[in-house]
């Protein structure tokens, strides 16, 4: 018998087999594929890049900002708000279109009945949120007022956007003494002074009254528009308060900034935002079946009267040196110097503080020159204009280098403002301070090179420019540049015309050299034409023998071109020779040979035979004689 032991042997003895094949088969497998993946993670690694590089924050804005859509199909919608008016009510016609600002042509003039006033007021654009994006929303408005009741209507006109033409539908306008029509909603511009200098600044606040108790309503994009003015966009911020108005306490949005004018003059300013709209325009109002996004809440643009500014430029008249443009209240404290003892060569910190009410902004006054010291020019401690507004303090540092022992005191530096309330300048001159100057430590030939720099500064302070010429300069008719201007091009076509006009005229030279009768007959035809001008002349005043002289001068010009020979040396034989005439000719009394042979005959005898000859005869043969001179002008 076997025992159970052997049996338990006997039986697990396959199995062990078993494991020891799988290990040796299973583990070198197992230890290729680690190696396998080993390998493409170290090369997948190698390949990937080492860090991400950091992207450009104002990329990073850009990317984050919503897609602007100027895809979509152009549409205009024109309304007026409120729709229906009182007689003298105020209403604003307003245009808007779904495209950008610079892409629209706007005209300069909208055709309207005579009855209606129309007044061009504020245009602005504001991106509407549409969900996936914003679509931009451009809007010009008009005040509109009338006194006549009854409807009154703008009719359709066209617009150029994006080069196409949109058209613009009509909007009418009802006014009704008996309608009870709440007004439209306005901005209230508040300038707390109107009477102005320049560069003086004036706080300005815009305030926008909540349409209905409880309700809170506020606006964006906030500009003062207008000409000769800046916007201190660094003395904004925005607060609500809570005001009386109409018997009804109601939430008022505040928006303060700083506004100063830059030229003198009247100065009109009027505010304009955006705010969401109480009432959006109707298809029935408009014309137009397009409307507005009616899931979003819809922006409409609204502004405030307009004021006017006086604004006087600053007088001339007791300016003080180290004035920069500080206009304002202004004080200073006692300057703080950082020692009063130091060595030439050694800078010091020298701390300004100015308290200031109603100010912009505050330059320090420039570095003064001295051969005693260097200053360098002061900067300020960084704090911001906000800061510097709110607090009505700024603190200057300048540093001061002394280079000569002998010094005792701190330079003075020049400075002064313009009090508006006095229309006066006040000196606020830094004031000295006193200071003891050990020997330096610092190398001669540094004190010799911040010497040689003070005083190439002060030959740079003394060049300055000359004042206004007496007499003014050469006048510029246009500011066109010169090849932009019409003529241009014609100068650079006339070298190659005055080329071509000399080669013209060689060729014409040498033709005529070639052919010189072409000269001589053209001479001839001048001459002849000038003999016969005087013999009408000598015809009509009788004088006979001026009259015959010139028909035979007449006479030999004309033949001479023919022979050549010159007129004189022609005689009567000669001429008879160019017209081919018959025999029978010369027995007519009015035959072209016969007139020729009796001018001769007559003249020939005048002047060499001793019987009188009577010329008086040849004035009847005046036309024949005329005759004869066509013929031979004809064959020139």
């Amino acid at each position: 018998m076997i025992s159970r032991s052997v049996r338990g042997k006997v039986r697990g003895a396959p199995r062990e087999a078993n494991l020891k094949f799988a290990q040796s088969v299973w583990r070198p497998a197992l230890a290729g594929f680690s190696i396998i993946v080993l390998f493409l993670a170290i090369a997948v690694w190698g390949q990937a890049p080492a860090a991400n590089p950091p992207q450009d924050p104002l990329m990073t804005l850009l990317l984050s900002q919503p897609k602007i859509e100027i895809g979509s199909a152009v549409t205009a919608i024109a309304w007026f708000d409120p729709p229906v008016v009182r007689p003298g009510q105020l209403s604003f016609y307003r245009v808007t279109f779904n495209a950008l600002e610079e892409s629209i042509e706007w005209p300069k003039e909208i055709a309207a009945a005579p009855k209606l006033e129309l007044r061009p007021g504020a245009r602005g654009q504001f991106f509407q949120p549409t969900g996936s994006g914003t679509e931009p929303r451009t809007t010009f408005s008009y005040r509109a007022k009338t006194f006549e009741p009854g409807e009154t209507t703008i009719p359709a006109f066209t617009v150029q956007v994006y080069g196409k033409r949109i058209s613009v539908p009509a909007a009418r306008l009802q006014v009704d003494a008996n309608v009870a029509q709440a007004p439209a909603q306005q901005l209230i511009l508040d300038i707390t002074n109107t009477n102005l200098f320049v560069g003086q600044p004036v706080s300005v606040r815009v305030l926008l009254p909540s349409a209905a108790p409880g309700l809170l309503q506020v606006f964006t994009q906030m500009q003062l528009v207008g000409q000769g003015f800046i916007m201190d966009q660094g003395a904004a911020h925005q607060k609500m308060e809570s005001m009386m108005r109409d018997g009804s306490n109601i939430t008022v949005f505040i928006h303060d900034t700083m506004l100063i004018p830059v030229v003198a003059g009247k100065v009109n300013v009027f505010a304009q935002a955006f705010t969401v709209g109480q009432r959006i325009p109707h298809p029935t109002l408009t014309n137009n079946p397009a409307t507005l996004t009616p899931t979003m809440p819809q922006f409409v643009l609204i502004e405030s009267e307009s004021t006017e500014l006086s604004v006087k430029p600053l007088p001339r008249d007791g300016e003080l040196p180290g004035f920069t443009g500080a206009i304002g209240t202004f004080s200073i404290d006692q300057p703080k110097l950082a020692t009063n003892s130091m060595r030439v060569g050694d800078p010091v910190k020298l701390s300004v503080t100015v308290h200031a009410t109603g100010f912009s902004r505050l330059v320090p006054p420039p570095a003064p020159k001295s051969a005693d010291w260097q200053v360098l020019a002061a900067t300020p401690q960084g704090e911001p204009a906000q800061m510097l507004q709110t607090r009505g303090v700024a603190t200057f540092d300048y540093t001061l280098i002394p280079m000569s022992e002998g010094t005792h005191a701190t330079p003075l530096i020049p400075f002064c403002c313009f009090e508006p309330s006095r229309a006066a300048y006040t000196d606020l001159t830094i004031p000295s301070l006193p200071i003891t100057v050990l020997p330096g430590r610092a190398p001669v030939d540094m004190a010799a090179m911040l010497q040689s720099e003070t005083n190439s500064n002060e030959i740079e302070e003394e060049l300055t420019l000359s004042g206004l010429a007496n007499i003014p300069g050469r006048r510029a008719a246009t500011l066109v540049p010169i090849q932009g201007q019409a003529w241009f091009p014609a100068m650079q076509i006339a070298p190659i015309a005055i080329f071509l006009g000399l080669l013209g005229w060689e060729r014409r030279r040498r033709y005529l050299e070639t052919h010189p009768q072409i000269l001589v007959r053209r001479r001839a035809r001048r001459a002849l034409r000038r003999e016969r001008r005087t013999l009408r002349r000598a015809a009509q005043g009788g004088n006979v023998s001026v009259f015959a002289a010139s028909a035979v001068r007449a006479l030999r010009i004309g033949s001479a071109p023919h022979f050549p020979a010159e007129p004189g040396a022609l005689v009567a034989g000669d001429i008879l020779q160019l017209f081919r005439v018959a025999d029978d000719d010369s027995r007519q009394p009015d035959g072209t040979l016969a007139v020729v042979r009796r001018f001769f005959a007559i003249t020939d005898a005048s002047r060499f035979s001793l019987a009188s000859a009577n010329p008086a005869e040849l004035l009847i043969l005046q036309p024949e004689i005329e005759r004869v001179l066509a013929q031979l002008e004809a064959r020139l």
